[in-house]
């Protein structure tokens, strides 16, 4: 398929503008499946399962609205320019994130964690700087944040992929390029890529259902988060990811 050009993408977008769908039932439905399914289950594998299968969700309503409309994106294995961009989360996110990592097989989790670590010690001095780039007051923010070459903390600077791909967060994954792969070279935010953060709320959504089923059996301290604290906090992923590493005590085997 050939790459799309700007006025094209803009005619794909007012399509999904004026599309009549409900956003929010098959998420729903992903929560009553996950609550159904749930009985035996301890409450920490239900909320990995939870927090796994509806950012699942966000990427299979982005494809079934790429094949109602007739469109791929450009983005392809080795792409790595929106690895650069400002990736903002909540803690709780970041907590979840390390809650699935604490059960990779523990060659994949100490590959990670030596990633984190030399990610830590490499880019220290550009971590302080960060902690100034208000993305809440300054609008050039995004700009700004590209301009310090810093990658992402989950990225393989070697193979140019990430190593946390089944969980990499919401704005990764609404974030696509259906313009020629070199739009991306040529400007630090290009206007070409198209954003579906729109299904955001609706994964914040249901990752509320599961919580408020899962925090009537159990207190959100035992689960290591302080709810709705955590979700209500947001910044960049490698601050956050900083402060709740611990030495990478968080994701050790048991």
């Amino acid at each position: 398929m050939n790459p799309l050009t700007i006025d094209e993408i803009k005619q794909v977008a007012a399509k999904i503008n004026k599309r009549t769908y409900d956003y929010e039932a098959p998420f729903l439905q992903k929560v009553d499946q996950i609550l159904d399914q749930s009985e035996g289950k301890h409450v920490e594998t239900v909320l990995n399962e939870a927090f796994t299968g509806l950012l699942a969700q966000v990427d299979r309503e982005i494809e079934e609205m790429e094949s109602e409309l007739g469109v791929r994106p450009s983005c392809a294995l080795g792409c790595d320019h929106c690895c650069y961009f400002p990736i903002i989360v909540t803690r709780l996110e970041v907590k979840l994130m390390l809650k699935v990592i604490k059960g990779w097989p523990a060659e994949r989790r100490q590959r990670m964690a030596a990633q984190i670590d030399g990610y830590l010690t490499t880019y220290q001095a550009e971590l302080a700087e960060l902690v100034e780039l208000d993305f809440r007051e300054n609008p050039a923010f995004k700009e700004r944040y590209k301009q310090k070459n810093l990658p992402c903390i989950m990225l393989d600077q070697e193979t140019r992929t990430c190593m946390a791909y089944e969980i990499r967060p919401i704005p990764c994954r609404t974030y696509l390029n259906y313009a020629s792969p070199h739009v991306c070279q040529e400007s630090h935010v290009p206007a070409e890529p198209l954003s579906y953060e729109f299904l955001y709320p609706f994964y914040v959504g249901g990752m509320a259902e599961v919580l408020a089923e899962i925090l009537e059996v159990v207190e959100d301290s035992a689960l290591g988060f302080s709810y709705p604290q955590d979700a209500a906090e947001v910044h960049y992923l490698p601050l956050l990811l900083q402060e709740e590493w611990r030495g990478g005590a968080v994701i050790a085997g048991e």
